[in-house]
């Protein structure tokens, strides 16, 4: 599909079918990851895909133990917030029924002579917007999350993490059951500031 078509119906998809995803979809959407920049061309990245189902349930489990009764208190003051956290509640309880579970993965690598943690991260995200706008142009959804972290000891266990590697991102990906659409961001006028900072252009955050 059109990129600009791709980037703008890219919703955030916390509702996946479990249906599997053909290996070569797969395979497409991680080599378009591949093509995203790095410091350097240092490429400091490595992508774990997890599609075994004793991996997933371990991995699901243990996320669900850790942040199921947390975010069903979260409060949802408005329709953004609902939508946002009712689906994120979803997730996290069918998160071991997941086609596939990526896990975006690198090492302090870079520069060689003096390697900074900063520079992981500037290499595992551009390559995670890669593959989130490659599964929008092949009809997948995926949804940026960072769930990892509550449940990092078991995850690393489960897949045999060595501990000089950082986890970035965890990204489910399958296929939608929502409907992809348009996104609700800040227009061009309430972000662009003209040859020097001209204030607070909009509120923060967005109402």
């Amino acid at each position: 599909m059109d990129l600009f078509d791709a980037m703008s119906t890219c919703r955030a998809m916390r509702y996946l079918k479990s249906d599997p995803v053909e290996p070569d979809l797969i395979k497409k959407v991680i080599t378009a990851a591949t093509w995203a920049p790095s410091p350097g061309n240092s490429q400091g990245r490595d992508f774990l895909l997890v599609s075994d189902q004793d991996k997933k349930i371990k991995i699901g489990d243990a996320i669900e133990t850790a942040m199921a009764s947390r975010v069903a208190a979260m409060e949802r003051p408005d329709k953004t917030h609902r939508l946002m956290l009712d689906g994120t509640e979803h997730l996290v309880a069918t998160l071991k029924s997941c086609p596939v579970l990526i896990f975006i993965c690198g090492k302090k690598i870079y520069p060689a002579q003096a390697p900074r943690e900063s520079f992981i991260w500037s290499s595992i995200y551009p390559a995670a917007q890669n593959l989130i706008l490659a599964a929008r142009a092949l009809g997948l959804g995926t949804v940026f999350t960072t769930f990892q972290g509550a449940a990092e000891p078991t995850i690393r266990e489960t897949l045999s993490l060595p501990d000089d590697v950082y986890i970035g991102c965890m990204i489910p990906m399958g296929w939608p059951d929502k409907n992809f659409g348009p996104l609700n961001r800040e227009p061009f006028e309430n972000v662009v500031h003209h040859n020097q900072w001209q204030g607070d252009l909009r509120a923060y955050p967005p109402q």
